[in-house]
This record gives C-alpha cells, structure tokens and sequence, in this order.
C-alpha cells in the first residue's frame, strides 16, 4: 500500500515559474479594478437614491411670492408666518423651516454668482415642509388648500419628477450589479483556465507525484497556496487603481457638483467592505483553485 505524501516545507510543483501564473496576476488585478469601480457605482447609487427618497420625496417647497406692492418688514412677516400656520395644521406634516437668504443665495450662485445681493431682488420667500410619509401626503388636497388660504403661496412637489430620476438611477443600480457579475463570473473563468493551463504544462509532474502517492486535495492546495498570494498581491494593484480612478473622477466632477449629485457619496461601512475587498479576492481565488485542481484532475487522470 503506498504512503501518501505529506505536505513539504517546498512545493514539488514549479508554480512560481508557470506562464499561466503571470496571466494570473493579469487578470486578478483587471479583474479587481473592474469590481471596484462597479461596486463602488452600486454603493454610490443606493446612498444617493437613499438620500432623495428621505430629503426631497419626504418632503416639499413652498414659495411665497413678492407682493405687487411694497409692504413694510412685519407685513411680509405676517404673510411668512400665515403660510407657516397653515402647513403646521396639516395632517401628516412633521415641520416647517424657513429658507434663510443664505441659503437661497447658495442656491442661486449658480446662476447669479456668489456676491449677488439676494435681499434687494423680487425673489420669492421660501418654506421648506418635511413630511412624515411623502408617498401617502395628498399634495393636490394641499395645493387647492393654499390657493384659497393664501393665494400668493404655491407648493412646488419634487416627488412628481423625482419618481422617473430615481427610475433611472434604478436602472443605473441593476447596470452595476451586471457588471458586478460579470466581472466575477471573468474572474473564475480565469482561474479555471489558469488552472487547467498549468496542470496541462505539469502533468508530468504531477502523474510522477500520484504514482509516489500523492493525492489530488494535496496537489490541489499548492495551486490554492500560490492562489492565495497572487490574489492578495494582485488585487492590491488593481484595488490601488480603482481608488485612484476613483479619485479623478471625483475631483473631476467636484465643479459640477448640485444637491443631487452630492447626495452620492461613501459610508463607512462602503469604504471598509472595498477596503477588504483583496482579502476577498484572496479567498476566492484560493477556494476556486483548490476546487478546479480536484475537479480538472478528475477529468485527466
């Protein structure tokens, strides 16, 4: 009966000098860069949809038209707080925040520039009503209500156009997650090509180890050994330039930056699962080769 062969301190195989193992690390770090981008563009989308559905669809503008007339500050005042009564006594409205002049300057510098004089302009005053539950909140009821209350003030709903925004940022979300898949499923089919590339290069070697009683799971782990450091090194690399994309694009769009866009951002716990993302990949390439050997050597042998 012959006696298997333990595990040695060096490994019988020629691994490290395999042409496969340099497309290898090739298509690791490709492979790596392309998951990244497309899951950092998943996270992305989610915390911005996430962001307009509780700061925009919860909620609604009211402007507060400039009379014909000129009237003094406590008359304006008392138009303000007349709308701001009226959406307190509303059913289903959380609270009422007036729109500071700075604010609106912000928002205006866009068009008007930074040191445009906000308070000498006919611009409309501006309320800002958050809702506990946008989606249920009868805007139409509202709106017929206010023009009767006060018919200088009107309510402006985002939700209306919102709801096709956030389809096709929807829609952006299922692209990355193709992506996403299709950049896994590249990457175990190359490591199955990999695989089956270099034990075609060995099989002399490896024949000689059966017949000295080598078994297929002790073959099958150094593949999974050099797996496991040509995914870890590799995916640093292509991980490493994903964040360096990542950091042009957005330095690149920071000029073009609007409420909207800025709501798409990175949490926490996005940075660390990205972060972690070559440990992953190290494992992945570990299990699959250990599993493609077994399952390539079945086939040969």
């Amino acid at each position: 009966m012959k006696a298997k062969i333990q595990i040695a301190r060096h490994a019988e195989l020629p691994l490290n000098e395999d042409k496969a193992n340099f497309f290898l690390q090739i298509s690791t770090a490709i492979s790596v860069f392309l998951f990244s981008i497309a899951l950092a563009a998943y996270f992305m989308t989610s915390s911005m949809i996430s962001s307009w559905n509780k700061n925009i669809v919860d909620g609604l503008t009211v402007q507060i038209m400039p009379p014909a007339e000129t009237l003094s500050e406590e008359e304006e005042l008392l138009r303000t707080n007349k709308v701001i009564s009226f959406f307190e006594g509303l059913d289903g409205v959380l609270k009422v925040r007036k729109v500071s002049n700075e604010q609106i300057q912000h928002l205006m510098a866009p068009w008007l520039g930074k040191n445009a004089d906000i308070e000498s302009l006919p611009m409309p005053k501006l309320l800002d009503v958050r809702l506990k539950d946008g989606k249920t909140f009868d805007f139409e009821k509202a709106s017929d209500s206010l023009k009767e209350f006060a018919p200088y003030a009107s309510i402006d709903n985002h939700g209306l156009w919102l709801k096709k925004l956030i389809k096709s940022a929807g829609s952006l979300k299922i692209l990355s997650l193709f992506v996403l898949a299709l950049v896994l499923g590249a990457t175990v089919f190359s490591l199955f090509y990999a695989v089956e590339t270099s034990l075609k290069v060995h099989q002399n070697i490896v024949e000689i180890l059966h017949v000295m009683g080598a078994t297929d799971s002790y073959i099958a782990k150094q593949y999974a050994i050099r797996a496991l450091k040509v995914g870890f090194v590799s995916s640093l690399i292509g991980i490493g330039l994903g964040f360096l994309a990542l950091f042009v694009i957005s330095h690149l769009s920071s000029g073009l930056e609007t409420g909207l866009i800025g709501a798409a951002s990175l949490n926490r716990f996005h940075w660390i699962f990205l972060f972690s993302l070559p440990i992953w990949c190290a494992l992945l390439s570990m299990g699959m080769s250990f599993f493609g050997v077994k399952q390539v050597l079945r086939k040969m042998m």
